[in-house]
């Protein structure tokens, strides 16, 4: 049975390691980055935010969900929804409800 990324990182804390996280805003970058989690036997987080797809090309979450889906590898990484403003950092409000769901 996989840990959930809480008790992961609560024993990472305890061992004195940190979970890294990787945020992508292209998802080519998706294979890549967990390829390097599995090939240094490390576990990391993929994030998405907001701005990935409003300011680059991660296209939005559903689309970062589905490349995920293709690459991933529940012992060395999980999908990550990354902070969710509700003033965005150009100062317009964010309907962040819907992003949640």
């Amino acid at each position: 049975m996989s840990l959930n990324v809480k008790d992961i990182v609560k024993k990472a804390g305890e061992a004195g390691l940190a979970v890294p996280a990787f945020n992508i805003p292209y998802l080519p970058m998706m294979e890549p980055v967990i390829q390097a989690l599995v090939d240094e036997d490390a576990f990391g987080l993929v994030e998405v935010a907001r701005p990935e797809w409003v300011k680059f090309e991660a296209v939005g979450p559903a689309a970062v969900a589905e490349e995920f889906a293709k690459w991933q590898k529940v012992d060395f990484v999980r999908l990550h929804l990354d902070h969710i403003p509700v003033i965005d950092e150009d100062n317009f409000r964010v309907d962040y409800l819907p992003i949640i769901q």
